[in-house]
């Protein structure tokens, strides 16, 4: 695999608006693909900055883009760049089938008991607004371990019965 980062966050957006997703699975999507690529590979996938918003991690470029979307309305697939992500579509195939179950505020709940998206919003009020970046590194993925076979594991809907899929 090529040793610079080859894309943007918008350029990998593309794989998840093609299989059919709301804003905020969106960005929750691309949080899991730069974390488990990071595990992976030891290099990042892309090389926007993922922020620590209220309802977890967020990318501002991509937020912008589809702001005007409804609340769990699906962006529409003509929305997705042209672009070849052929270099990672394995990995991004291996993600969907990890996460693309489960739902916006399933993936918002995992998102917040885990240690990147925690530490960024160290110092805020559980409500404050912040944009500290999520760091994905050797420490902050430490929770993070691939199956025996070097797969991401699955996710089970158990995993995630916190607060906001509650509501």
């Amino acid at each position: 695999m090529n040793s610079k980062i080859p894309y943007c966050a918008s350029d990998v957006s593309s794989f998840f608006i093609r299989k059919g997703v709301s804003s905020l699975k969106l960005q929750k999507l691309l949080y899991y693909a730069q974390i488990w690529f990071f595990v992976k590979y030891k290099k990042h996938l892309f090389n926007d900055k993922i922020q620590g918003w209220i309802y977890g991690p967020a990318i501002y470029s991509v937020w912008n883009t589809f702001k005007y979307m409804k609340k769990n309305s699906t962006i529409p697939k003509s929305r997705a760049n042209d672009v070849d992500l052929k270099q990672v579509e394995d990995f991004l195939n291996e993600l969907w089938q990890a996460y693309g179950h489960l739902s916006s505020a399933e993936l918002v709940d995992l998102t917040h008991n885990e240690l990147p998206w925690l530490s960024s919003r160290n110092g805020l009020l559980k409500d404050q607004p912040g944009d500290n970046e999520v760091i994905i590194d050797e420490k902050t993925t430490i929770q993070f371990k691939l199956t025996h076979d070097n797969k991401i594991p699955y996710i089970n809907k158990l995993n995630s019965l916190g607060h906001f899929s509650n509501t």
